[in-house]
């Protein structure tokens, strides 16, 4: 009967054991959460991870911001983000690089207003030492009524 119950054990041990480590797409989409998680709740050590050391932003209005400058900014509590929603999410693995692109749709309040916006963003990611890090992430916004307001009329 111990035989018995050993094998049972053994049997349903085995795949938890033989697991595999998350390939590197799913390691992206779990790092995207991640990533989501500590924007909502301003974690500045998780937000640390994340970023390389030579990071750059492209925020929605162009602005460049260097990793010292996005880190201070998105773990301040200076918006409350209410919701975050990533779709259209896709994740490209070439090698020790991949490319990761979705849409975002934000709801935050700052300044004692509530926004609701969405963005396209687009990143660049390298694995190092066997560890993701964004390098260069970009922000656009999404305007379904967008007709080109800048461009000059020749």
């Amino acid at each position: 009967m111990k035989i018995i119950g050993f094998a049972i054990g053994m049997l349903m041990t085995a795949p938890v054991l033989g697991a595999e480590p998350l390939s590197n797409g799913k390691q992206m989409l779990k790092l995207e959460d991640d990533w989501v998680r500590a924007l909502v709740t301003h974690d500045r050590d998780v937000l640390d991870k994340i970023v390389a050391p030579g990071f750059t932003f492209i925020e929605p209005d162009g602005t460049v911001k260097n990793r010292a400058e996005y880190l201070a900014d998105r773990s301040s509590n200076e918006a409350e983000t209410e919701s975050f929603q990533n779709d259209q999410l896709k994740v490209e693995v070439f090698g020790n690089s991949a490319l990761a692109s979705g849409l975002a749709t934000i709801i935050e309040r700052r300044d004692g207003k509530r926004y609701r916006f969405s963005l396209c963003w687009k990143e660049l990611w390298r694995k190092e030492s066997g560890r993701w890090q964004v390098l260069v992430s970009q922000a656009t916004p999404v305007n379904p009524n967008w007709d080109a307001p800048f461009v000059i009329k020749q």
